[in-house]
């Protein structure tokens, strides 16, 4: 039996389903994959784009994609002239409707090597709604040997007529013990990080939350550096928000937040995992914890906070990071953060 991808772990429902339809000249023409970031989404697309085009394909002794052939071989290394990529700037909260028009006339341009042309919109959540309806176009009639993959974290902002005409394949995360598994097969770093630093280790794969990916680059000496300073940095604003503290703590936590838009949004969002946590810990015995390392460190941590100042707290910073998506003044909104936390009653 032909091997599926063989370079993606796990997910073998969608790999399955996937490479027999690549196989049978069946696939589809657009793809709406779904996962959380570190999840796997953006290799899974490269492994599809390569499979479409794998000059083995119809050999039946070689794996598809083959990542051996010329083909393969450009499009993983990044530098095959038909396989385009679209992401959200790093100074930008969207994806625009310019960026989508450009795109989409190139899909009417006959390719250059590949037999099918593939397009990966990364970030297809960040795509504004005019985006969505000038991509809309296409895929209501897609040209003929073009394929479309857009990545998501969540398709809840996906307009509906999008949903309706692409294959939705939603990547699955990894038990504890299946992405430790994993990492210490397929990763030296973790491996010397298991014998010289165990905690750490643990303290990676529940960051990671059940995401490879994410866990491949916290084993990174030089990112798990920088995550340890973020967490640092999540866990003295969260110190700062306790009853009690004094106004200027508060606004030198706040202060200490990144003022780019982007690295802003995902210290927040991590900042929300935390306050899951502390919220659950206050009012749950049993629960997953999504940024502390152990359900009782989080217990610990929550022990000076009311149940209801947590909620009050996770309502604010939520409204900050939903304020730093649609491009509001970043200054204001910390501005506002620290001013709310300091006039929490509970």
């Amino acid at each position: 039996m032909k091997q599926l991808f063989p370079r993606i772990l796990g997910n073998e429902q969608a790999k399955n389903r996937i490479g027999t339809a690549i196989l049978s000249a069946r696939a589809p023409h657009a793809f709406l994959i779904v996962g959380e970031d570190g999840s796997g989404k953006h290799t899974l697309a490269l492994n599809i784009a390569a499979a479409l085009n794998c000059e083995r394909r119809r050999d039946a002794h070689s794996p598809l994609p083959c990542s051996a052939c010329g083909s393969c071989q450009r499009i993983f290394s990044g530098g095959h002239v038909d396989v385009r990529v679209l992401g959200r700037s790093r100074d930008r909260a969207t994806i625009g409707v310019g960026e989508v028009k450009e795109l989409r006339e190139d899909m009417f341009l006959s390719s250059t090597e590949a037999d099918v042309k593939v397009y990966i919109i990364s970030d297809a959540e960040k795509l504004t709604t005019e985006a969505q309806n000038a991509l809309l176009i296409v895929l209501e009639e897609p040209p003929e040997n073009v394929v479309i993959m857009l990545l998501a974290t969540s398709a809840d902002s996906i307009l509906t007529t999008i949903k309706s005409r692409a294959q939705l394949v939603s990547l699955s995360r990894f038990s504890h013990g299946e992405l430790r598994e994993h990492l210490l097969k397929i990763s030296p770093e973790a491996r010397a990080l298991a014998v010289s630093n165990p905690s750490a280790l643990d303290a990676v794969i529940t960051a990671a939350d059940g995401r490879l990916g994410r866990a491949l680059e916290l084993s990174n000496p030089i990112l798990s550096a920088e995550e340890a300073e973020r967490r640092e940095l999540t866990l003295k604003f969260l110190s700062a928000t306790a009853p009690g503290v004094p106004y200027v703590r508060i606004s030198e936590a706040v202060s200490s937040l990144s003022t780019k838009r982007s690295e802003l949004l995902s210290m927040l969002e991590e900042i929300i995992q935390a306050l899951r946590d502390l919220t659950a810990a206050r009012k749950t015995r049993e629960f997953t914890t999504l940024f502390f390392p152990t359900p009782e460190e989080a217990r610990r941590f929550a022990e000076p906070f009311k149940h209801a100042r947590l909620i009050a707290i996770y309502e604010l910073v939520s409204r900050a990071h939903e304020d730093c998506t649609r491009n509001a003044n970043l200054t204001l909104t910390l501005t506002n953060l620290a001013s709310g936390i300091r006039l929490l009653k509970v």
